[in-house]
């Protein structure tokens, strides 16, 4: 976080226009300098202790007013607002270089995320947190504009520059979140919750088009017959020219899948080079590698099963429970307990969309009799 973003979050902050996320941001961000650059402080804004104290404060208060619905406006007690005020103005109004570190110094800056954020890695491993609601330019390590955010969507500049080298970026949706990307071809990602992309600022002309997926995401390639455009999923890269299609390659599955929409595509075994060990598939199949065997097979498959996510919708049709519990604990950012192991092999078939996880457990519950406490983001099955 720089100078402008630092102050323009205390400033809103005050305002209780601040989401929980970034006020987290602001918290973790007094910490750096507390704990190693306390002298660069700026004496305009009082102690970082106590400001962080105030902030604390105002969190912990708001907590208590939203249980009742009443939201306070305003953070900090009118007096120390006046103070915070007038620190930002004069810092906001003059030149002052607020935090203003050496490239060694800010180099040894602990990385601090709040918990559950969608994080942006730049080439030179810095990192940025994205809010969802925010809007604002998305830059490179060397502060030239590549690209803009607008809520839940990160699109990269499609304009053509000189470039010799591939520079990445790298973007993390944590468990119960989703996010939008549009690359600079023009093809759009959506990425399911636990999920990391790594990909190109920007693609250069003459090298095929690449990216590398952790997690799930929906591709909605943009045509280029001179540019392939290649997913790496672990084992399996997925080479296409224009098409639809979604990738899942969880760490803790067994398995590697892509389900066709649109399009065709050919997977390919990365660690092998043998023609033998590529499949086409046509619309409407699923290719699933096998970690532990290396075997692929293809299936025909009903799509909407596994794009759905994409709307918001999660279907569950004719699927063993173990495998329910994984998708629920994704989505809902949660934990789930099964005491009962009989319980993973039985097969269900189920559909939500804008349920919360308490109204999902009460319909399995109702529907098919499954016994289970709720404490926190804890759910623990009897």
């Amino acid at each position: 976080m720089d100078k402008k973003n630092f102050l323009s979050l205390l400033e809103r902050y005050q305002d209780g226009t601040t989401t929980p996320e970034e006020e987290q941001m602001l918290l973790n961000y007094l910490d750096s300098f507390q704990n190693q650059h306390d002298d660069e402080w700026p004496s305009a804004l009082g102690n970082s202790e106590a400001l962080k104290r105030d902030i604390l404060d105002g969190i912990l208060q708001n907590i208590g007013k939203e249980k009742s619905k009443n939201r306070i406006p305003k953070r900090f007690p009118s007096q120390k607002f006046l103070k915070y005020a007038a620190g930002i103005t004069i810092l906001l109004g003059s030149t002052y270089l607020f935090f203003e570190i050496d490239d060694h110094k800010k180099a040894d800056l602990p990385l601090l995320q709040p918990e559950n954020s969608i994080v942006l890695k730049l080439d030179n491993g810095s990192t940025d947190v994205i809010s969802e609601n925010d809007r604002k330019n998305i830059t490179d390590s060397q502060g030239n504009v590549v690209g803009v955010q607008t809520g839940n969507t990160i699109t990269y500049a499609q304009e053509k520059k000189e470039q010799k080298e591939l520079v990445y970026n790298e973007l993390t949706v944590p468990l119960g979140k989703r996010f939008d990307l549009v690359l600079s071809d023009g093809t759009s990602v959506k990425l399911n919750a636990g999920s990391t992309i790594k990909y190109p600022i920007q693609f250069i002309e003459g090298h095929n088009r690449e990216v590398e997926i952790w997690g799930e995401a929906f591709f909605d390639v943009t045509r280029d017959e001179n540019h392939p455009f290649l997913v790496t999923a672990n084992n399996v890269q997925v080479e296409v020219l224009g098409t639809k299609f979604n990738v899942s390659s969880y760490p803790e599955d067994d398995d590697i899948s892509t389900v066709l929409v649109e399009g065709s595509v050919q997977l390919t075994n990365k660690d092998k080079s043998n023609l033998d060990d590529s499949f086409v598939i046509v619309p409407n199949q699923k290719a699933s590698w096998d970690k532990n065997s290396e075997k692929m097979t293809i299936e025909e498959v009903e799509t909407d099963i596994y794009t759905s996510w994409t709307s918001g919708r999660i279907i569950f049709k004719n699927i063993p429970f173990k495998n329910i519990r994984k998708k629920l604990e994704r989505r809902y950012n949660v934990t789930i307990i099964n005491n009962n192991q009989a319980l993973d092999e039985k097969f269900y078939n189920a559909s939500f969309d804008i349920e919360t996880i308490e109204q999902v457990m009460k319909a399995f519950k109702e529907n098919y009799s499954i016994d289970y406490s709720i404490t926190d983001n804890q759910i623990i099955i009897n």
